[in-house]
């Protein structure tokens, strides 16, 4: 029987290490980038000087000195940062699809810096465009933003922990918290258990599972047109809209568009094609093409930019 235990023992080891191998050689996992808290804002971000594959990647994704994956230009003005959630982080991509390498490619003239982390809701783009504001003093703010970005903002309809949101009714800024940050490192360093935990994931949160649905059904919208209008009223104090175009993903709401620029926001909405944009049937994120053509809707506003020098007269109805 000590034999047999000892035999089974050595047996799982094998397995186990030849499974390791296996999937780092064939990148049958992505490399995740481990995160920390900035101690002033709540808002997460990465920490600085990581590298690694994502699933199947042929290319590394890098961290950058600012805690941010992405192109970060800021020595030539105007300066434009690029604020948004997982399509701007754009890991499943090489940096050569990211919105501020191909606007950069357009704009020699400019700087562009992103700032890009998965599950970034609206009012945390906001908050880290405050921050990039004491940081390094953009000229302007393009956030990429949709439809459920706006629900996920607000607590009452929806407790994220790892994510900054607001409190409507204290209007008081939710810090985000690391969630199990000991046992994602153990997780992360070993390319089976991750692999494991992928394939068979038992224990992850319901809210947390998976794609969050982006789009919200009309009549949610007029449920929670209250809300949002606290919400874009809380924006008009404490944040330079006069700095800010929100750059709306495709299918974005109209109403959600019209009711935030009735409060003073400047914004832009980008057309898909009837080629789509996606990565996959099963992954919604843009693909190198999908990041070429929302650029090209986005370069004659820039344009338009450069030679008007008036971000007032831009957006005049």
């Amino acid at each position: 029987m000590k034999k047999f235990f000892i035999q089974l023992v050595l047996f799982i080891i094998l397995i186990s290490i030849s499974g390791e191998i296996f999937i780092r050689t064939f990148k049958l996992t992505s490399d995740i980038p481990q995160r920390y808290i900035e101690q002033n804002t709540g808002i997460q971000m990465y920490k600085p000087k990581q590298s690694g594959y994502y699933k199947e990647a042929k290319e590394k994704w890098h961290v950058n000195d600012y805690g941010w994956l992405g192109v970060a230009n800021t020595n030539k003005n105007p300066l434009f940062s690029i604020i948004g959630d997982s399509y701007i982080e754009n890991l499943m991509n090489p940096i050569s699809c990211n919105q501020g390498t191909i606007l950069q490619s357009h704009f020699s003239e400019y700087s562009f810096f992103e700032a890009g982390r998965s599950g970034v809701t609206f009012i945390e783009a906001l908050e880290i465009s405050k921050y990039l504001d004491s940081l390094i003093q953009p000229t302007y703010h393009l956030i990429y933003i949709g439809n459920g970005d706006f629900n996920e903002s607000i607590v009452s309809m929806g407790k994220y922990n790892d994510r900054v949101q607001i409190d409507l009714s204290k209007k008081y800024i939710v810090k985000a918290e690391l969630k199990s940050p000991v046992a994602k490192k153990i997780l992360y360093s070993s390319k089976l258990l991750y692999y494991l935990y992928l394939r068979f994931p038992l224990f992850v949160d319901k809210q947390n599972k998976g794609e969050v649905n982006k789009n919200l059904k009309s009549n949610e919208l007029e449920f929670n047109k209250v809300k949002l209008s606290q919400l874009f009223e809380y924006c008009t104090t404490e944040y330079n809209l006069n700095k800010i175009i929100l750059i709306f993903r495709p299918k974005t709401d109209d109403d959600i568009i019209k009711l935030s620029e009735s409060y003073g926001f400047k914004s832009f909405r980008l057309n898909e094609d009837s080629k789509s944009w996606a990565l996959g049937k099963h992954d919604g994120h843009w693909s190198c093409y999908g990041h070429n053509e929302a650029a090209k809707q986005i370069i004659p506003v820039l344009d338009s930019i450069a030679e008007i020098r008036d971000y007032a007269k831009l957006f005049k109805k």
